[in-house]
């Protein structure tokens, strides 16, 4: 065999070495910790009751179809309300209704915190 064979084949073996013990780590925690990791790598601002009301009262007044391609929402497939203005660069705006849009899971993830683009449908005067 080739070197570079062999080190490709070797960096493949040490990458599944790594997975293997990340999962053994992962099945020995319980719920209560793997939410406690959740909860200290994020802000909170997901898990707080504000956004909670915000994302049903948004779901109530913009529906959860897609505001882009307009796919439904499923079971295994659940809308997210997208900051139209992003979060990151307008914290002011995190909890105006006026600033959220229903995508799902694919449109959401490609527009992720590029430019603000509204997608809702203009509304008729």
């Amino acid at each position: 065999m080739k070197n570079s064979t062999i080190r490709k084949a070797t960096a493949a073996h040490a990458k599944r070495v790594r997975l293997a013990a990340l999962a053994d780590k992962l099945l020995r925690l319980s719920s209560n910790e793997i939410a406690a990791q959740i909860r200290t790598q994020s802000d909170g601002f997901t898990l707080s009751k504000e956004w909670r009301d915000l994302r049903l009262k948004a779901a109530d007044l913009y529906g959860t179809a897609c505001a882009k391609c307009g796919a439904g929402q499923t079971r295994q497939k659940r809308v997210n309300f997208d900051h139209i203005k992003p979060r990151k660069f307008f914290p002011e705006l995190a909890l105006d209704i006026g600033n959220l849009q229903p995508l799902c899971p694919r449109c959401n993830k490609n527009k992720g915190n590029g430019p603000a683009v509204d997608y809702r449908p203009a509304a008729s005067s």
